[in-house]
Parts: structure tokens; sequence; C-alpha cells
């Protein structure tokens, strides 16, 4: 009888000797998997075809303002700017305004805009809290390659009457 409750005894210690807050896991998608991606792929290929064409970008800028909206900006971090930026960057490119970047930068930024406005990707958009970690890791990537686009872009966009 003795040995049964010391058992009990020892069984709920263990129980409550778990640590409350676990120690956080490390996220198990990088950049590397999601750029590798078919759904990311499919924006880069995507990307090209909407460079050519003014009312596929008009169209692909509304999209992104309304969606823009609605997403929670935590896994963007100050990166968020940037999105913005890539956003109206198409509006100024559609409308003949700013056309200072190159057709593979201009590609980078479409190929990016197109994987945050798909919300079935490497990671579903309607998973809470870390469906946008994916599209936040293809905002980081293009950042890496147009940032300084982006930055004349801002730049530009101060001067502007």
């Amino acid at each position: 009888m003795q040995r049964r409750r010391a058992m009990k005894s020892n069984e709920s210690r263990r129980r409550t000797k778990r640590p409350i807050n676990p120690r956080p896991r490390r996220f198990p998608i990088t950049a590397d998997d999601v750029i590798q991606s078919a759904f990311f792929r499919k924006a880069v290929s995507e990307a090209a075809e909407y460079a050519k064409k003014p009312e596929r970008l008009k169209q692909l800028f509304e999209e992104a303002s309304r969606k823009a909206k609605e997403v929670p900006r935590g896994a963007f971090f100050e990166r968020w700017a940037y999105v913005m930026a890539m956003i109206r960057l198409i509006r100024a490119y559609y409308r003949g305004e700013y056309r200072d970047i190159s057709r593979q930068n201009f590609v980078i930024i479409l190929a990016a805009v197109l994987y945050f406005l798909t919300p079935a990707d490497v990671i579903s958009d309607w998973i809470p809290t870390t469906g946008f970690v994916d599209d936040a890791l293809v905002v980081s990537v293009a950042l890496g390659a147009v940032r300084d686009d982006l930055d004349a872009f801002m730049g530009w966009e101060i001067s502007q009457p």
C-alpha cells in the first residue's frame, strides 16, 4: 500500500517537474527550402510574364495592396517597410513613373510579391502565427538582391513633389 502511494507520488512529481515554457525549437523551414520549392519556382516564372504586361502589374498591385491590409506583420519584422516599397514600386512601374531598375531585379520583386499573395505555399497563410514565415523568408532573400534598388526607389519617392 505504501509502495503504491510512493509510486503515485513520484508520478505526480515527474508531471509537475516539466517546464512550464519548454525551450522553443528551431523552425524547420529555411530560406533555401522555400526558394527551392515548386511554389517559388512558379512565382518566378509568372513574374517574368507579369513584367511584360502593365495591366497585369496593375492587377498585382491592387491584390497586394488589399492583402497587405489584412496580413499580420509580425513575421516580417523590420522588412515590412520593404514589402510595402515593393508594392508601391510595382504601381510606379506600371504607371511609367519609375523605371530605374533592371529587369532582373524587377522580376525578383514581382516574384516575392506573387509568393506573398499565394495563400497555399510552403506554409499555408491560414496557419496562425507561422503562416507568413515562408513569405518573410522570400522577402528576405529578395531584399538581399534588390535592397539598393528599393532604397533608391524610396529616395525617389521622397523627392517627388
